[in-house]
C-alpha cells in the first residue's frame, strides 16, 4: 500500500517549486490548477497510461509544435447554471464562445498531426465542433460580453429608434435652452443633463413656476432645479418605453442563447474536459522538451538504477545543463554511500534520485536513459542533518535524531530512504558508531536507500558488507574544484582545505591547518587520494589521445578534401580537354567536308587542258586534314586512357605471393610483395627502392609483368 509523501519530504525535495514550473507551461486557468495539485499517487498502469500520452506530444514539442488551446476561463459554474436553464449573460456567453473557438482550433491542429500523434488523434475523436452554437453567440455577443446592436433584427430597430429619439430631444432642449424666452433667463448652466431616465435642464430656483415643466431633481445645495420641460415630456415617455422594449429584447435573445447552451451542455462540458486534459498533458510535454526526458522501465523488484540522470529544477537555477549521473545499485546491494567534499554535489545526487520518484509516480517523463529502471516505492523517506528546532528546545543533533525515529519504526523493504550528513552534529566517533548502526538496521529490514556523509566508518562498511557500495563525488586535484559527477565503487575525500583554499581563506589559516592535519590523514584517505592522483593523470593523458586523435582526424578530413577538390579540377580540365578536342574535330571535319566538294566540283569541271598539279594539291589537301583529325582523336583517346586507367589490378590475399610485382596506390609507385599477413592481419610489407613498408590490401594493386617492366608508370 502507498503511503504518500509527507509535505515535509515534498518540500525538501522541491516537489512544490516544479509544480510550479509546470503550472505556468499550462494555459488556462483549470490547468494551472490541475498542475498545482498534482500528486505522487499513480500506480504502473496510470503511469504507463500517462507516460504513452504525454511521449507523442512530447516530439511533437521538440519540433516546436503545441496545441494553441487559449486561456480559456473555467467553465464549471457556467455549465451547472446552463444545464439548471438559468440565463447566462453576456460573458458567460462569450466564455462558451471561447472554448467553442479553442475546440474548432485544436480540432483543426489534431487533424493536420494526428497521423503522428495518438493523442492528439484521441483528443479529436471525442470532441465536437459545433459551429451553429459559435455563428449564433458570436453574431450576439461582442468580445467583451456586450450585446451586439445586430442581435437581432428588433433590437437594431430599438436602438436606432433611441438614437433618431435622443437626438430630436436635445435639438428641442438646445431650441429650450437658448432661444425660447420663457426658459432661457432661468437656465442655471450652458447644458442639458439626464435625471431618472429623463431628459431635464438645470433651472435656477427663479425660473419655479415660470417655466411650464415637472421638477424632477434638485441639486445638493438647493439652489439648481432639474425640470422637465413640458414640450419634452411625451418624447421622455416613449424613450422609457423603448428602453423597455430594449432590456424585453435583451432578456429574449439572453434566453434564446441560453437555451442552445442548455441544449448542449453535456457536450460543452466534454469539450472543456477534453482541452483541459489537453492542456494539462501539453504542459508535461513541454517540461520533458526542457528537460530531454522520456519513460524509463519499472523495475519489479525494488532497485536503483538511474542512468544519465539529471537533476530536474538545476538547469532551470543556473543556467547551466546539470550533470548527468549513473546512480545505481547492483541486485545485492541495498544502500549507497556517497561521500565526497562539501559543496560537491553530494546531496544533488540524493534529491535527484528522490525527486525522479516523485516524477515517476505522478506521470511525468524523467529526465534520465531509457535504459534507466525505476521502483514504484511504497513509501519515500527523506531526513536532512538541519532539524534545529528551537522552540522545541532541540539542537541540530537532536532535531535530526527526532526526524530518524519514524523513519526506522515504518521503513520495509518496500521503502525508498534518502539521509543526507547522516549523524551529524555530534562528535564523529559517537556520529559515526550512530550512522553505521542505522544503515545495518535498514539494510537488515531491506530498505533500498542513499546516504551521504564524511565519517570514514560509513566509508569501510561497503569494503566490508556487501550490502552496501561506495560512492564519491569528483574532486579535480588539478583545478581544487568538483565536477558534480558521481563516481561508483570508491569513496570520497572532503578535501576540506582545497576548497578553503579555493574559497579563498587566509594563507596563514591554512598553513597552520596542512601543519595540523600533516601525518593524521587516514589509510582510506591516503589510499583514495593516491587514486584519485592517478585518475586525474589517467584523464589528462586520455584528454591530450582525444586532442591528438581530433587533429589526426581533421588533418584527415583536410587531404581529404583536398583530394576530392583535385579529383574535380581533374574532371574539369578532362571535360574541357575534351570539348577543346571535340571542337578542333569538328572545325577539321568541316575543312574536310569542304575539301571534298572542292575536289568533286573540280572532277566535274575538269578538261584535257587543265592542270593536272592542281587537281592533286587539292586531294593532298584534304587528305592532310584528314590525318590532322587522326592525330587529334589520337590524343584525345590517349588523354582518356591515361585518365580512365590504374596500373595493374585489384587482386585478393592469394594472389599477392612474396616477389610478386605491384603498384601502391598511396606511393604511386611500383614495388614487390616482401610479406603477406595472415588471419586478420589486413596488410602486406612491401618493397619500393629502398624503403620497407607496411601497407593495407586495399592499397595494392598487381601489376602483369609487362607492367612491372614498365615500372607502372601512371599520371596519377
Amino acid at each position: 500500500m502507498q503511503v504518500k509523501p509527507s509535505s515535509q519530504v515534498l518540500d525538501k525535495l522541491e516537489w512544490p517549486l516544479l509544480l510550479g514550473i509546470l503550472a505556468d507551461l499550462s494555459q488556462t486557468e483549470d490547468g494551472r490548477v490541475r498542475a498545482l495539485e498534482l500528486e505522487p499517487c499513480l500506480d504502473q498502469a496510470a503511469i504507463a497510461a500517462r507516460w504513452s500520452a504525454v511521449e507523442p506530444l512530447k516530439i511533437l514539442a521538440a519540433k516546436g509544435l503545441k496545441a494553441q488551446i487559449g486561456n480559456l476561463q473555467p467553465l464549471g459554474n457556467v455549465l451547472r447554471a446552463a444545464a439548471k436553464g438559468q440565463m447566462l449573460d453576456g460573458t458567460s456567453l462569450r466564455g462558451v464562445a471561447e472554448l467553442l473557438e479553442s475546440t474548432r482550433r485544436i480540432f483543426a491542429f489534431a487533424a493536420a498531426h494526428e497521423a503522428l500523434c495518438s493523442t492528439l488523434r484521441r483528443c479529436k475523436a471525442r470532441i465536437l465542433t459545433m459551429p451553429h452554437l459559435l455563428s449564433a453567440i458570436n453574431k450576439a455577443i461582442g468580445l467583451d460580453g456586450e450585446l451586439l446592436d445586430d442581435a437581432s433584427e428588433e433590437l437594431m430597430r430599438i436602438r436606432r429608434s433611441k438614437i433618431q429619439l435622443r437626438h430630436r430631444i436635445e435639438e428641442a432642449l438646445v431650441k429650450l435652452m437658448h432661444v425660447d424666452q420663457e426658459v432661457a433667463p432661468y437656465v442655471q448652466d450652458d447644458f442639458f443633463t439626464v435625471r431618472s431616465d429623463r431628459y431635464v435642464i438645470p433651472m435656477t430656483l427663479d425660473g419655479r413656476g415660470r417655466v411650464k415643466g415637472t421638477i424632477l431633481d434638485t441639486s445638493t445645495s438647493g439652489q439648481t432645479l432639474f425640470i422637465e420641460p413640458v414640450s419634452i415630456a411625451p418624447q421622455n415617455a416613449q424613450l422609457l418605453d423603448l428602453d423597455l422594449e430594449e432590456k424585453l429584447e435583451i432578456a429574449r435573445i439572453f434566453r434564446v442563447l441560453s437555451a442552445m447552451v442548455e441544449a448542449e451542455t453535456e457536450t460543452l462540458r466534454g469539450n472543456y474536459q477534453e482541452l483541459i486534459e489537453l492542456d494539462f498533458l501539453t504542459a508535461q510535454a513541454l517540461l520533458a522538451a526542457e528537460l530531454e526526458a522520456g519513460p524509463v522501465r519499472i523495475a519489479a523488484t525494488p532497485v536503483i538504477d538511474l542512468r544519465d540522470a539529471r537533476h530536474p529544477l538545476l538547469g532551470r537555477t543556473t543556467g547551466k545543463r546539470s550533470i548527468a549521473n549513473q546512480i545505481s545499485l547492483e541486485p545485492e546491494q541495498k544502500i549507497l554511500i556517497i561521500s565526497g567534499p562539501n559543496a560537491g554535489g553530494k546531496t544533488v545526487v540524493l534529491k535527484t534520485v528522490g525527486l525522479l520518484h516523485l516524477m515517476a509516480r505522478a506521470g511525468l517523463l524523467l529526465p534520465a536513459s531509457p535504459h534507466s529502471q525505476i521502483y514504484l516505492f511504497a513509501a519515500v523517506h527523506l531526513e536532512m542533518g538541519d532539524a534545529q528546532n528551537l522552540t522545541a528546545n532541540l539542537s541540530t543533533f537532536s532535531g535530526h535524531l527526532t526526524g530518524l525515529k519514524p523513519i526506522l519504526e515504518h521503513s520495509s523493504s518496500e521503502s525508498l530512504v534518502l539521509l543526507d550528513e547522516l549523524a551529524v552534529g555530534t562528535d564523529p566517533e559517537t556520529g559515526a558508531a550512530i550512522g553505521t548502526a542505522i544503515l545495518e538496521d535498514l539494510a537488515s529490514r531491506g530498505a533500498t536507500g542513499m546516504v551521504t556523509t564524511h565519517f570514514d566508518a560509513l566509508k569501510s562498511l561497503a569494503i566490508a558488507d556487501r550490502r552496501f557500495r561506495n560512492g564519491s563525488m569528483e574532486f579535480s586535484l588539478g583545478t581544487l574544484l568538483p565536477t558534480y559527477r558521481l563516481l561508483l565503487d570508491l569513496p570520497g575525500q572532503s578535501f576540506g582545505l582545497e576548497v578553503a583554499e579555493q574559497i579563498g581563506l587566509p594563507e596563514r589559516i591554512l598553513t597552520r591547518a596542512r601543519e595540523l592535519r600533516h601525518g593524521q590523514m587516514s589509510n582510506l584517505d591516503q589510499a583514495v587520494r593516491a587514486l584519485m592522483e592517478a585518475r586525474d593523470q589517467a584523464h589528462a593523458g586520455a584528454n591530450e589521445a582525444q586532442r591528438e586523435q581530433l587533429a589526426a582526424g581533421a588533418e584527415r578530413l583536410r587531404w581529404q578534401q583536398e583530394v576530392e577538390l583535385l579529383q574535380e579540377q581533374r574532371k574539369k580540365t578532362a571535360e574541357q580537354l575534351a570539348k577543346r578536342y571535340e571542337t578542333r574535330i569538328a572545325e577539321l571535319h568541316g575543312e574536310f567536308e569542304d575539301a571534298v566538294r572542292q575536289i568533286k566540283q573540280a572532277a566535274k569541271e575538269r578538261s584535257p587542258q587543265d592542270d593536272p598539279a592542281g587537281f592533286a594539291g587539292k586531294r593532298r589537301a584534304a587528305e592532310g586534314v584528314l590525318r590532322q583529325m587522326g592525330q587529334v582523336a589520337s590524343e584525345l583517346q590517349r588523354g582518356y586512357d591515361i585518365e580512365g586507367k590504374l596500373p595493374g589490378q585489384a587482386a585478393n590475399r592469394e594472389a599477392l605471393v612474396p616477389n610478386a610485382p605491384v603498384f601502391i596506390l598511396p606511393l604511386k609507385k611500383a614495388g614487390r610483395i616482401l610479406r603477406v599477413g595472415s588471419g586478420n592481419d589486413q596488410t602486406v610489407e612491401v618493397e619500393v627502392g629502398i624503403l620497407k613498408l607496411r601497407v593495407s590490401l586495399h592499397d595494392v594493386r598487381l601489376l602483369s609483368p609487362g607492367e612491372a617492366v614498365a615500372g607502372g608508370k601512371t599520371n596519377r
